[in-house]
């Protein structure tokens, strides 16, 4: 997928669901964006670029964190998204300003201090060409931090809902492993070389495994099998597939053994990637 297919795909019906479930996602991955921010250590009076900031819950946090001496700056290319993260910071008095634009090629503003990203960084169409170009937008010295996703097997909480519904779904042409989407840069080897080529120096990779809360509430099966319904790689190709009535029960009996104390979450493992310029 390119990055115009990118845009138009995040400005269509998935940039409004997504909206709709901002603060479920930013509950499950509570346990990320938490290593993330550990990992950036944004300092007062920093400036900071947020790629891919979605709905704006990084962006908010780091611009608290640089606070009136600093500023951070998000880009997305969904508004629908960028709506909501202004209502938040509107919200919240913050001065973190949100644009609409492709950060492969955005050039606004340079020197920044910290660049991150919560998993805004693996839809590039031409990563290398894109991080080369972010390597010029850093100070000297400045540093880029970002969570991405491990290899599917790692991460059940995408792969679960597609191996129980197989049986119910047409089937599935075998991925592009280094294609633009979610896992693009499962392979940690791969993003080191992408970014060493880039320009970065100091790329390591920390492993960080989690629990991906999905589900909770009064019925937390029902809320998990919703929450898999909207977001995540079976969403899309169960709506495709007009196949949501039939899935449900499936997926409700497949979530029942990761239900523990009300909640359900299912294991997921991200690269925490940093570097500097």
């Amino acid at each position: 997928m390119s990055n115009a297919e990118q845009i138009e795909y995040w400005n269509g019906k998935v940039g409004d669901i997504w909206v709709q479930m901002q603060e479920r996602m930013d509950t499950a991955l509570t346990p990320v964006t938490a290593a993330l921010l550990a990992a950036a250590s944004p300092q007062a009076g920093e400036m900071v670029l947020d790629i891919g900031c979605g709905a704006g819950e990084t962006t908010l946090a780091v611009d608290a964190a640089v606070g009136e001496g600093g500023h951070a700056i998000g880009l997305d290319i969904s508004e629908p998204l960028l709506a909501r993260a202004r209502e938040r910071a509107e919200a919240l008095l913050s001065e973190a300003e949100f644009i609409a634009a492709d950060a492969s090629q955005w050039a606004e503003d340079s020197g920044f201090d910290l660049i991150l990203s919560r998993f805004g960084v693996m839809f590039f169409a031409d990563p290398q060409a894109a991080f080369a170009h972010l390597h010029g937008l850093a100070a000297p010295g400045g540093r880029l931090v970002f969570a991405c996703w491990q290899p599917p097997a790692r991460n059940l909480w995408a792969t679960l809902p597609l191996t129980a519904l197989a049986h119910l779904l047409p089937p599935q042409l075998p991925a592009d492993p280094q294609a633009p989407g979610p896992f693009a840069f499962a392979d940690a080897s791969r993003v080191a070389t992408i970014l060493e080529t880039a320009g970065w120096r100091d790329v390591t990779c920390h492993s960080l495994p989690f629990a991906m809360r999905v589900g909770s509430g009064a019925d937390p099966i029902a809320d998990a099998v919703g929450f898999n319904l909207k977001i995540g790689p079976a969403a899309r190709i169960v709506r495709d597939a007009g196949i949501g009535d039939a899935a449900r029960p499936v997926l409700a009996h497949a979530l029942e053994p990761y239900l523990v104390d009300g909640v359900v979450a299912l294991p997921g493992a991200v690269w925490l990637v940093t570097a500097r310029a």
